[in-house]
């Protein structure tokens, strides 16, 4: 799925420009069909979990949010999954962190949305994730409260009534205290299988089941501010380890001053550029590598050949940088880099859903660009096609 599947039929470009971190909204069955959890698999996600209790699952009631008691874990780590079922039943809401570090399913959906956004301008400061609640009939897990992040909420199983503050407020993330609450204006939503509902950061929300259980997935979206990109660039920017003269110390606004003249200084003004660089270069390329047949890559590298058709590993974004006399592809867990001859093979890398040595452009005889096709499957940014799947991807 990607994020304009989400959001159907509203486009990517629409929503960015009149909703995202602006306004709540539905998307009315925009999820329908698509089988990325129920239940029972979110119970199969609880039983393979080691651990749980340290920060992984919680149990909220009635606003109140706790850890999981050690009860819950026997001998060897695991969940006892009695005990799970009985605080279910019991009234108990079950939310698991970092759901798409275990569904594959969630993984490639945090990875699409993610790219899609980038794709249009979007930058996150942290990697999309999914968490996912699990609220029994007749419950609310979690006090009305605002996020630092968007949200999408993928609603799987059963029905959940949401009150969502009409509009997104100034940055105050928490707890909203209940007089604060009452005077709020809100939008309400009744979400059943397959509804999406976007809300936006700092906008304060609550949800609560009635005489069905429920299950959705939120994923969590937290855009790149300029406090962040400012984390990053700050230290090395020059002037700043020098002295604040001592006669500004006391002084606030010829502290003020001080700093505004060092900020708009010249050195500063030629160090940003490249130091901005280094920031976009490490927001464009994802660290971590999604699980695709990466373990048996190697074998039978030899065998591709011009003809062989390869696709994209999953999620595996990329892009091309060209330095002097190399380029360079990078991509999820690495970079391929080489003589300026294969920039022009490169960039058509970067941009084909599908690619055989045979249509790489550029000088390069055909065995300099078999050699360059298998460096990236070996690397991991390629794979062989599997049966029907060229035919998928140029759908």
């Amino acid at each position: 799925m990607t994020l304009a599947d989400l959001l159907r039929p509203t486009t990517v470009t629409d929503f960015l420009d009149t909703v995202w971190a602006r306004d709540p909204c539905l998307f009315p069955g925009a999820a329908a069909g698509a089988s990325l959890l129920d239940l029972d698999g979110f119970e199969a996600m609880l039983g393979a979990l080691h651990h749980a209790h340290k920060g992984v699952l919680h149990l909220a009631r009635g606003g109140e949010r706790r850890c999981l008691p050690a009860v819950f874990i026997d001998a060897d780590g695991m969940l006892d999954l009695r005990q799970v079922r009985r605080a279910f039943e019991g009234g108990e809401t079950l939310y698991l962190t970092k759901a798409h570090r275990l569904s594959p399913p969630l993984a490639d959906l945090c990875r699409s949305v993610e790219l899609d956004l980038a794709d249009h301008g979007v930058p996150l400061r942290e990697p999309a994730g999914a968490h996912v609640f699990a609220t029994p009939r007749s419950a609310q897990g979690f006090a009305p409260h605002r996020d630092e992040h968007g949200s999408l909420v993928l609603h799987m199983e059963g029905r959940k009534s949401w009150m969502v503050e009409e509009r997104a407020g100034p940055p105050r993330p928490g707890a909203v205290p209940p007089r604060e609450w009452a005077r709020l204006r809100f939008r309400e939503f009744s979400l059943g299988p397959g509804d999406v509902l976007y809300i936006p950061q700092h906008c304060g929300h609550a949800a609560r089941t009635g005489a069905e259980r429920s299950l959705h997935v939120t994923l969590r979206l937290f855009p790149l501010r300029w406090r962040d990109v400012l984390d990053e660039v700050v230290a090395a920017l020059p002037g700043l380890d020098a002295h604040v003269p001592r006669a500004r110390t006391a002084d606030a606004a010829a502290l003020a001053s001080g700093l505004a003249e060092l900020l708009a200084s010249p050195d500063v003004r030629t160090a940003l550029p490249g130091l901005l660089g280094g920031v976009a270069a490490r927001r464009t390329t994802r660290r971590v590598v999604l699980p695709d047949g990466g373990l048996g890559r190697h074998d039978g590298l030899d065998d591709i050949d011009e003809n062989t058709w390869l696709v994209r590993a999953r999620g595996a974004d990329c892009h091309v940088t060209e330095d002097g006399g190399s380029a360079t592809i990078h991509f999820p867990g690495g970079a391929v880099r080489g003589p300026i001859d294969v920039l022009a093979a490169l960039e058509h890398v970067a941009k084909a859903p599908v690619v055989r040595a045979a249509d790489l452009p550029g000088a390069l005889g055909t065995d300099a660009v078999v050699d360059v096709v298998r460096k990236l499957v070996a690397d991991g940014l390629l794979r062989r096609a599997r049966a029907g799947e060229i035919e998928e991807v140029a759908r």
